[in-house]
């Protein structure tokens, strides 16, 4: 009996808190890619969005990518499959949006049957008017997690090996990092190119110095370590788990500032981002929510259900929410908080 009283107590609060929470209204929705399986409702193999909420870009099934402008409602580059030999995994805008970072697993060249790993290749190119910047390959373990720095000088890539590799694209020059003991699930770099905050399966998130591979704060997990992410300061920083550790913490003394006020169990997460005034914290998740987050005490100032798994979100310059999906769909909400 008491344990039934406990659970309606805990089912009220749930309903309480949710009514009490304000709910964006939405502005307007934008396909970027047709579902290709309408019953599965996938069609697309990546995406992202841009800090601002600007920009957007999906990886079709059949490995095409398009990038649209969302505040302008239009379709601005569309690169066939051909360009990415076997389709862009990885999506990440930099430079304000200027600039599309892509990566994935190149199959269109023919290997050795002896050749171990995976051809791993990185193209940065225009997102104004689609000239590649830069192109290169790695051969090695599978990528798991890119990243770059504001002006897209430098690239921070994660792999399945554990292994972390910097690459500065101005200078031609790479080096490696062996800072964990797994693979790397999810990894940001600073703007300005000098931290970098990681994690991996090995139950860790790291916040280290890319200059020289120091470990400067080590964030413990009692499961695997799936996400991680910084406000543009490097000030504070968040990571969580697979199951129920979600935080904030101080990136300078590694103390906790405050756990995500949840009251579910589990909270899946696809991505998460700061928004620019580093107050508030998105949260996309593969569970059809997205959510917000007050970045200094760890309470939800507002949640809300969609009708597919989200895959990125990011705050515009008015503080509208900006959210893309894994059908394509990119939906605007008004700030109603």
């Amino acid at each position: 009996m008491l344990s039934r009283l406990i659970a309606l107590k805990s089912l009220l609060l749930v309903v309480f808190l949710s009514a009490c929470e304000s709910r964006p209204v939405l502005e307007y929705a934008l396909t970027l890619s047709p579902p290709v399986d309408a019953e599965a409702g996938e069609s697309v193999l990546a995406a992202a969005v841009s800090d601002d909420g600007q920009y957007a870009a999906v990886t079709t099934v059949d490995g095409a990518v398009s990038v649209w402008n969302v505040e302008r409602r239009e379709e601005i580059q569309s690169w066939p499959s051909a360009e990415f030999g076997g389709g862009a995994r990885f999506l990440h805008f930099t430079a304000g949006g200027a600039l599309l970072l892509l990566a994935g697993i190149d199959y269109s060249v023919e290997r050795p049957a002896e050749a171990e790993g995976d051809l791993n290749y990185f193209m940065l190119r225009s997102t104004d008017d689609g000239e590649i910047v830069r192109i290169w390959a790695l051969e090695g373990a599978r990528l798991t997690a890119i990243s770059a720095a504001a002006d897209g000088s430098k690239i921070l890539a994660g792999f399945s090996n554990g292994l972390i590799t910097l690459f500065n694209v101005d200078a031609s020059t790479r080096e490696d990092f062996s800072l964990h003991t797994g693979k790397i699930t999810d990894i940001e770099l600073s703007p300005d190119g000098r931290f970098a905050i990681s994690s991996a399966v090995d139950t860790t998130a790291l916040y280290w110095n890319v200059d020289d591979g120091e470990v400067l704060q080590r964030f413990s997990h009692r499961n695997r370590a799936t996400v991680v992410a910084a406000d543009t300061t490097f000030s504070t920083g968040f990571s969580s788990d697979a199951l129920d550790n979600q935080r904030l913490w101080d990136l300078t003394s590694g103390s906790e500032i405050a756990a995500l006020g949840h009251q579910q169990r589990w909270m899946y997460i696809s991505n998460v981002r700061f928004s620019s005034s580093g107050k508030r914290l998105l949260v996309a998740s593969p569970s059809k929510a997205v959510s917000v987050w007050n970045a200094i005490n760890g309470d939800r100032i507002a949640s809300w259900h969609i009708d597919h798994p989200v895959v990125d979100v990011a705050e515009t310059k008015l503080g509208d929410i900006v959210s893309i999906g894994s059908t394509g769909v990119v939906e605007v909400w008004r700030r109603e908080w």
